[in-house]
């Protein structure tokens, strides 16, 4: 199952590419509702989401540690673009952090697959190591990336 999973993480990382490829630093923060998901937060929460898990099995981080509070999952998205880095330094810590989990996961033990979430504020739905990895990868990117499709709808651009 690590071949079709990490397919489906390249592919991901792919679509989030497309989603911003024609988008301007200026437009990166733009929120059409009051504090909906934009692309800014939408690509620093999936780059430090996937240091979360790497370091579950001790790949390397590559978010500064100051973009924790500014993209974990109780932050609010802000409007305020100088708050964010610029496209292209979000999209290396993306493309970075799929390269590390990407390098790290083959040489995982399978027997490690069943061990306890590390992360108690998820076990309960996230129960092993295996479910977080997989929920991660594939559920919650493509959460995320539906977001951005979407917000980009609403401001009249086109579909990707």
């Amino acid at each position: 199952m690590l071949s079709p999973l990490l397919h489906a993480w390249n592919l991901n990382l792919g679509y989030a590419k497309r989603l911003v490829a024609d988008l301007p630093d200026n437009q990166m923060a733009f929120q059409p509702a009051p504090h909906m998901n934009h692309a800014a937060w939408v690509l620093g929460h999936l780059a430090c989401t996937a240091d979360m898990l790497g370091a579950m099995i001790g790949a390397k981080p590559v978010c500064p540690p100051e973009w924790t509070s500014l993209f974990d999952w109780n932050s609010t998205p802000s409007s305020d673009a100088s708050l964010y880095p610029t496209k292209a330094v979000l999209l290396k810590a993306l493309e970075d952090a799929h390269a590390s989990i990407t390098a790290a996961l083959p040489s995982v033990p399978e027997s490690r697959w069943t061990d306890p979430t590390p992360i108690e504020e998820v076990r309960g739905f996230l129960p092993t190591l295996g479910d977080c990895f997989v929920f991660v990868m594939a559920a919650h990117e493509n959460m995320h990336l539906g977001q951005l499709s979407a917000w980009r709808r609403v401001q009249g651009l086109g579909r990707v």
